[in-house]
Parts: C-alpha cells; structure tokens; sequence
C-alpha cells in the first residue's frame, strides 16, 4: 500500500514540474467585403408573350405584339436600372 502511495506522489510532483503554457496571442479579426443584392420587384422581371408563329395574313398582328412586349422590356430595363446602384436599405 505505501508503495500504491509513494508512486502516485510520484507522479503527481513530476506533474507539477512541468511549466505552464502561455495563452496563445488573439487572433487577428479579417473583415472581408461582402457583396450585396438589391433585389428587384417581380413586375420588373415578369415575361412577356405573344404569337410567335402565325399565318402569313397574321404578320402585322405578330409584329405588333413583338412590339408591345419590346416597349414593355425596354420599360422594364428603365425600373431596374432606377433600382440597381441603391444601398440595401
């Protein structure tokens, strides 16, 4: 038993011995640039439709609405350019 003693005493001075690690320095924080979105309304991005193919009698009515869904992009194109280059509020 006073051997069971000795040896853990032993042990425990040999751990006391041993100096102590100093704390690490803090690391350095990093801020990184994060880009950010403006997100655009939905009716900047709806779709347009029209007859793309039709009868050779139906190409005035084609061509005008090819021409109605250009103005309505064009206008589209206006409100997302009004949009983007705005901070994110």
């Amino acid at each position: 038993m006073r051997i069971v003693i000795i040896a853990l005493l032993g042990s425990l001075a040999a751990c006391a011995s041993e100096a102590h690690k100093p704390n690490p320095p803090a690391p350095v924080v990093v801020s990184v640039p994060v880009a950010t979105y403006v997100p655009i309304a939905p009716e900047l991005t709806k779709r347009c439709s029209w007859l793309r193919d039709g009868s050779p009698s139906a190409v005035f009515s084609v061509s005008n609405g090819r021409k109605r869904c250009l103005l309505q992009y064009e206008a589209q194109l206006d409100g997302v350019e009004q949009v983007q280059g705005k901070p994110v509020p």
